[in-house]
């Protein structure tokens, strides 16, 4: 399971309930440089996630600069091309384009207005075939591994007998990649386990 950072926009949401925050989640909470009062509560909160929580002063004024100061954090973290879900944690949609943008790119992010919504959202949804596929190469011998894509495609296709199409194939050979798995060197697949 990828780890998650929560981008607090404490601007636009002053209320955050840290106790809604789950156990493996790093916490950057933004704040404007005019901002002088937080809440006992949350600093308290916060306390009690010793490293896991880190405070964010935005220097100089300026309209959106703590957005600025948030997408350039996102930036740094598609840069590293880090496997964390990244929350932002306002209500300003103006996020939302460069969510939708980073998402495309590599980067798992979205937004939410509060954290009240992590007591209705569904558990996440287990990618089986991926999780079978990674689970199956990792058991098998070295010298048994597929070493050509197309012998990998044919590889996988076989372990589904009820049936899986191409597109979804080739969905979990790209994420292999993406999650650095495998590696094509010389027009040969290796496997990074």
């Amino acid at each position: 399971m990828s780890d998650e950072v929560l981008l607090v926009d404490f601007e636009n949401v002053h209320q955050v309930d840290l106790s809604l925050v789950r156990p493996s989640s790093r916490v950057l909470i933004f704040l404007g440089c005019n901002q002088k009062c937080i809440p006992v509560d949350l600093v308290t909160a916060a306390h009690s996630l010793g490293e896991r929580v880190e405070w964010i002063r935005i220097e100089g004024n300026g309209a959106n600069s703590l957005d600025f100061h948030i997408a350039c954090h996102l930036g740094q973290m598609i840069e590293r091309k880090t496997n964390s879900v990244c929350v932002v944690l306002s209500k300003d949609k103006g996020f939302d384009p460069l969510l939708k943008y980073l998402n495309r790119n590599g980067l798992k992010c979205r937004r939410i207005e509060t954290l009240e919504h992590r007591k209705q959202e569904k558990p996440a949804v287990v990618d089986t075939p991926y999780v079978r596929v990674l689970s199956i190469l990792r058991k098998m011998e070295k010298k048994s591994l597929p070493r050509r894509r197309k012998t990998l495609v044919t590889h996988i296709t076989s372990l589904f007998q009820e049936g899986v199409s191409a597109q979804e194939v080739e969905r979990v050979i790209d994420r292999l990649f993406a999650d650095k798995h495998l590696a094509e060197e010389n027009g040969e697949i290796a496997y990074r386990f």
